[in-house]
């Protein structure tokens, strides 16, 4: 068997030092995954949400099984981005109407494919009690995302974007965004109700009658 020289105090240090490494990108990982899926500190500012949550958990079906309920419904992150006017604006202007916020880019191909669908969701359940805001989060060729609405035909969506692409890069280091597009059922208290990772038919029956039941419900 042939010996193996012994290590120097030099590779020693060295080996330690990557381990070390090793165990603090350990521990990060391990404090990312637990600020992303651990329990957090309960708000009792929307507990009076819970029954309009556990309302909606049974509608949460068909087209729109993916949506998962919140059963401890919690205030929705300060979101900042710029109206149609392109004037800032912020998800607290929305207080008092349910909102599905939607997080899209045109480089995201499912969220091209579903903006049909919520132009239609759009018209048949926008009033002064819910509305679909669609943000952009287009950083470059800024003229490309109304330039693809107009070409599909939306008619009935504002426009919102937020072109530093902030929303995005916030909620994923949240452990509230993997990737778009994503969507969030907010009610009028602002509290977040429902989150759908991917696309999904909006204006299908069963999205209706779940948004219908949602901007029913009283402040």
């Amino acid at each position: 068997m042939t010996e193996q020289p012994a290590a120097s105090p030099q590779r020693n240090r060295g080996a330690l030092a990557f381990v070390a490494l090793l165990l603090i990108a350990g521990v990060g990982f391990l404090y990312v995954k637990a600020g992303r899926g651990g329990k957090k500190e309960h708000s009792a500012s929307c507990d009076a949400s819970k029954p309009l949550a556990r309302t909606l958990a049974s509608l949460a079906k068909g087209e729109i099984a993916a949506l998962t309920i919140a059963k401890e419904p919690e205030p929705m992150q300060a979101l900042a981005f710029t109206g149609p006017d392109g004037a800032p604006t912020s998800l607290e202007a929305f207080k008092g109407k349910t909102v599905l916020l939607n997080i899209w880019a045109t480089w995201c191909v499912p969220c091209r494919a579903e903006m049909p669908a919520l132009d239609r969701l759009q018209q048949a359940a926008g009033s002064d009690k819910f509305e679909v805001v669609a943000i952009n989060v287009d950083t470059s060729r800024l003229e490309r995302p109304k330039a693809f609405l107009d070409e599909i035909g939306v008619k009935n969506l504002k426009f919102y974007a937020d072109p530093k692409a902030d929303i995005f890069f916030h909620l994923k280091q949240g452990g509230e965004l993997m990737g778009l597009p994503t969507t969030y059922l907010v009610d009028a208290a602002g509290c977040a109700l429902g989150q759908l990772s991917g696309p999904a038919v909006w204006d299908s029956a069963d999205a209706l009658a779940l948004i219908r039941r949602a901007a029913s419900a009283p402040l």
